[in-house]
């Protein structure tokens, strides 16, 4: 690995994203085995020709076993790759409508629709065809912030915008479950959108102040900028059959610089939203992986040379 950003977990193997920047040259993906813990391949063409990818962007399980796919927000596209393939390209792509270009984070809802973010609409989640590239519904309308309405100018037409920047971060699919899931990187919330019966739960916390921050003009239009002394809140979110497992930070930008730390806690929630354990971990991670049958946990190290930490689950979660 050179400079991974995001770990993933499909059927026995770990998928790890590596940042877009680093040099062309090297794959966007590796691939390890969970048991043992081993290298296995890598994946992903840096690029915008056929079956390329310029980012990995979120990754979930494909088509069949031995694939997976890969949403790139860069090029608007699904990439399924093959597992049992040596080659680097993948073996099928969809590329996004230009009409929705603005839904920058989505994973599969059913065999043919998606369920995503969008970066501007009235709606916290939209589903759209894979047929056609419709619209086919929105869940969940943004809500007034508490105690933020000399803040935020809820008249600007845009203020749908600002309100998806302020609630920004991780978006995490369990599609088996159902489950999609927020967690914000500024805001403590966590929202867990049930497929099943297209119904929210939200979790506030473990803070309950805002973040600070202030919404300024940016050319014709205005953005929301965040405090540098602020804290980051949730970094990652892994949902399996029975619990969310919310990987927390609580540490701002000067830290993580100084310190190598981005996480050290693991908080523990029911799919209804209850927290029901908490793990404090010894060394740094950003993303987190869970495998109960393994009883194991994995993230990436956050040290100057990153690679895959594991740590035992403990029982009472398995």
């Amino acid at each position: 690995m050179i400079n991974p950003i995001a770990i993933n977990a499909v059927g026995d193997f770990l998928i790890i994203s590596e940042n877009r920047r680093n040099d062309p040259t090297y794959p966007l993906i590796r691939i390890f085995r969970k048991s043992p813990l081993s290298y296995f391949s890598s994946k992903g063409k840096p690029g915008f020709g056929p079956l390329e990818i310029p980012s990995a962007t979120l990754v979930e399980s494909g088509p069949n076993d031995s694939t997976f796919t890969v949403y790139s927000g860069m090029s608007k596209t699904l990439t399924d790759f093959s597992l049992a393939d040596t080659s680097l390209l993948g073996i099928n792509q969809y590329k996004q409508p230009e009409g929705l270009y603005e839904v920058y984070k989505m994973f599969h809802a059913t065999d043919s629709t998606m369920l995503g973010i969008k970066s501007i609409d009235e709606n916290r989640l939209v589903e759209i065809s894979l047929k056609d590239g419709k619209r086919i519904a929105g869940y969940g309308k943004w809500e007034k912030i508490p105690n933020a309405d000399h803040l935020i100018d809820y008249s600007d037409p845009i203020v749908n915008f600002h309100l998806g920047q302020i609630n920004k971060g991780w978006f995490k699919a369990n599609r088996k479950e159902g489950l999609f899931v927020t967690a914000g990187v500024y805001r403590d919330r966590i929202e867990i959108f049930d497929y099943n019966n297209k119904k929210f739960t939200v979790v506030e916390g473990p803070r309950l102040d805002l973040p600070k921050f202030e919404i300024v003009p940016s050319g014709a239009n205005s953005v929301v900028i965040f405090d540098i002394e602020n804290k980051y809140g949730h970094r990652d979110i892994y949902i399996d059959d029975k619990y969310i497992y919310d990987l927390y930070g609580g540490f701002n930008e000067e830290e993580i610089f100084e310190n190598n730390v981005v996480a050290k806690t693991i908080y523990i929630l029911t799919h209804s939203g209850d927290v029901v354990g908490m793990l404090h971990l010894d060394i740094s991670i950003r993303g987190l992986v869970v495998d109960t049958s393994l009883k194991k946990i994995y993230g990436i190290t956050t040290d100057k040379d990153p690679g895959i930490a594991v740590f035992d689950l403990p029982d009472e979660f398995l």
